[in-house]
């Protein structure tokens, strides 16, 4: 039987017993247009995510750690930047697939419109998932950036009652390839060659080639399937993005610390989107956010900064933050999303570890411990600022497409809604997607349903970007002011 999936559009709103019933693609406001509702057979994601800034954790990546990125995770430093690749491809086509993006959002269809959405949860339909072999990867012209998301589960459960198949993958960044040394054929190690054992895995502002192997299910299995390859209906190329840059923030008001405690005095300000904020001088240019920050060289001065938050335009004294950044040849989609997030669920047993008299419990001793939240999420007895607000929750979502002129005043007649909806609803964090991009639509071959019925599923949507991800400063009551 087919996979049920009743899930909310991102365009819908909100649920309908708060508001009226409204169009598919219109928000809370009838002006607001959202993503158009195209149908597609899938959906395939490849970004390069860096998290530039504090209070966050590697769930702002849409991945399942809460351990807040910063100095004590070890061999990981500024930028802190991943390669993500997510896909799920379905035996029919979906309105709206697209409406759930792995990380961040869709963006609307008009430059210089946002649409709000409330609680976004992806799809409407009822459809099964297709295996199109071992993995999904993308590849340059010379081979030398290789991306490769693996089948997921990559070997099929004894008992495949409830089986979804979807692929997925994450690595650092990996500019370059990455050599070894290997033993040549006089096995003299004054003569050893040198080989890739990793390439580059994002090449910014290049086409690659979008593939996969094909797969075949049984027919026990509840899953569909592609069982040629991608390359049978051609060579579909993808336009890697060019990278975002320098990003420079300027508002009017207060800068405040991951703590949410303001630093220094009120008035102009401006901070580069970076982890790292703490610059010799303010920056007044995207030319000087271009330059990386100059790192601490002492261990406890590296170790003791978190990494900075940014001031939201509801904190702002004339309400708005503008954003200015370098227009680039590739990547036409430049796309702001605003997130406020539910609170932790704090008796949510994952969270919760087993203590004896003050210290952990024993495997023995677990029937008589008390449950109590892990101390691991907790800095200063309150929760460290990355669980400020569930990483894997969309209370509310403001999603902006920007004209790429380099400019964009993010203000609060594009966030009241939302806004005044998470403070309300008791949101206890905000955080924001702000990125450059690249859609293709992609012809694949006939998928074959669980009973070799064969559907025509093109075009699957493939989705490239770079993202950067920052922390606003946000408080229950829905600012500092």
């Amino acid at each position: 039987m087919s996979t049920l999936f009743i899930l909310a559009l991102v365009a819908c709103g909100r649920n309908t017993k708060d508001v009226p019933v409204i169009p598919v693609g219109v928000g809370m406001n009838p002006e607001e247009i959202g993503p158009s509702p195209t149908a597609y057979g899938g959906v395939v994601e490849y970004d390069h995510v860096e998290l530039a800034g504090g209070g966050l954790s590697l769930a702002h990546m849409g991945l399942g750690s809460m351990t807040e990125v910063g100095p004590d995770m070890i061999n990981f430093a500024p930028p802190y930047s991943g390669v993500i690749g997510f896909s799920y491809l379905f035996d029919r086509k979906l309105t709206a697939a697209d409406s759930l993006a792995f990380v961040g959002a869709a963006p609307p269809a008009v430059e210089d419109t946002c649409y709000t959405s409330f609680s976004p949860e992806g799809p409407i339909g009822s459809f099964t998932s297709l295996d199109v072999g071992d993995y999904m990867e993308f590849v340059n012209s010379d081979g030398s950036s290789r991306f490769r998301m693996g089948r997921v589960p990559a070997d099929y459960p004894p008992d495949p009652q409830n089986l979804f198949i979807y692929y997925s993958s994450v690595e650092d960044y990996a500019p370059s390839a990455r050599t070894h040394r290997v033993p040549g054929s006089s096995n003299d190690p004054r003569q050893m060659l040198e080989e890739t054992w990793r390439p580059a895995n994002f090449p910014f502002g290049q086409m690659v080639s979008y593939g996969f192997p094909g797969g075949l299910a049984r027919f026990d299995q509840p899953v569909g399937s592609i069982p040629r390859p991608s390359s049978s209906v051609g060579n579909a190329q993808v336009q890697v993005p060019d990278p975002l840059g320098g990003v420079l923030l300027e508002w009017q008001g207060s800068k405040y610390d991951r703590y949410g405690d303001p630093v220094g005095e009120p008035g102009a300000q401006t901070a580069c989107l970076e982890f790292y904020g703490e610059r010799a001088s303010a920056p007044t240019s995207i030319e000087d956010c271009a330059t990386p920050a100059a790192l601490p060289n002492g261990k406890a001065e590296y170790n003791s900064f978190k990494g900075q938050i940014y001031t939201g335009p509801w904190d702002a004294s004339d309400g708005k933050v503008t954003l200015r950044w370098a227009p680039q040849a590739h990547g036409d989609q430049v796309v702001l999303t605003v997130r406020f997030m539910e609170p932790l669920d704090t008796s949510n047993p994952q969270y919760l570890v087993p203590e004896v008299d003050g210290r952990t419990a024993g495997t023995c001793e677990q029937a008589e411990a008390n449950w109590v939240l892990d101390p691991s999420l907790l800095e200063e007895g309150e929760l460290n600022p990355a669980l400020q607000g569930d990483p894997s929750s969309r209370m509310a979502e403001v999603t902006c497409l920007l004209r790429d002129d380099g400019e964009y005043a993010l203000d609060m007649s594009k966030l009241d809604d939302a806004a005044a909806y998470a403070a309300s609803h008791g949101a206890a964090g905000a955080v924001f997607y702000f990125s450059r991009g690249t859609e293709t639509e992609v012809e694949v071959p006939a998928a074959k349903d669980q009973y070799d019925q064969g559907h025509d599923i093109s075009p699957i949507k493939v989705t490239s970007r770079a993202v950067r991800v920052g922390r606003f400063h946000w408080t229950a009551s829905g600012g500092g002011q």
